[in-house]
C-alpha cells in the first residue's frame, strides 16, 4: 500500500459507518498518519480496533488505497508488540465457533406487525458449525 497515493477526496470517511458514530476514527486520517510515519501513535491510541471491516473504504477509493488493509496491518503490529485486542473480539470468536454466527437471528416483523422467528417463516434453524479438521479425524 502506498499511502502517498491517497488523494484526500473524502470518499472513505463519507462511506465509513464508524466515522459517523465514533469521534476520532477517520480512515483518511489513518492513511495520513501512516504517511507521516505515526504508526506507533495509531497503535497506542486504540483507534485501529474500532474498524468494523465493512470494506466500504476500499470499495469507494478511486486510488485503490485500502484503509482497511492498513488497519489490519496496524492490528498485526499491535499484537506483535504484545498489545491485547479488545475482549469483545474473544466474545465474537466464541459465538461464531459455538453457533456459526456472531448474533443469533432476531424475529422479524411482518407487514401485519406480527413477529416471526425462522421456524415460523419455514426457514431452517441455525446449525452449529462443523470443524472440517475434527470431522475428518472423527472428532466433534
Amino acid at each position: 500500500m502506498n499511502a502517498e497515493a491517497c488523494d484526500p477526496c473524502g470518499k472513505c470517511p463519507s462511506a465509513c459507518p464508524v466515522t459517523a458514530r465514533i469521534e476520532g476514527f477517520n480512515p483518511r486520517q489513518i492513511i495520513a498518519k501512516v504517511d507521516l510515519g505515526k504508526e506507533d501513535a495509531l497503535i497506542k491510541s486504540g483507534v485501529i480496533w474500532t474498524c468494523t471491516s465493512c470494506l466500504k473504504c476500499k470499495e469507494r477509493c478511486p486510488e485503490e488505497v485500502s484503509p482497511y488493509e492498513v488497519v489490519l496491518e496496524l492490528r498485526r503490529e499491535a499484537i506483535a508488540e504484545g498489545q491485547q485486542h479488545p475482549t469483545s473480539y474473544d466474545e465474537a470468536e466464541r459465538a461464531v465457533t459455538e453457533t456459526g454466527v456472531v448474533q443469533q437471528p432476531l424475529p422479524v416483523r411482518t407487514r401485519s406487525r406480527d413477529r416471526k422467528d425462522r421456524a415460523a417463516l419455514g426457514l431452517e434453524l441455525n446449525q452449529s458449525p462443523v470443524n472440517p479438521v475434527l470431522a475428518r479425524i472423527g472428532g466433534a
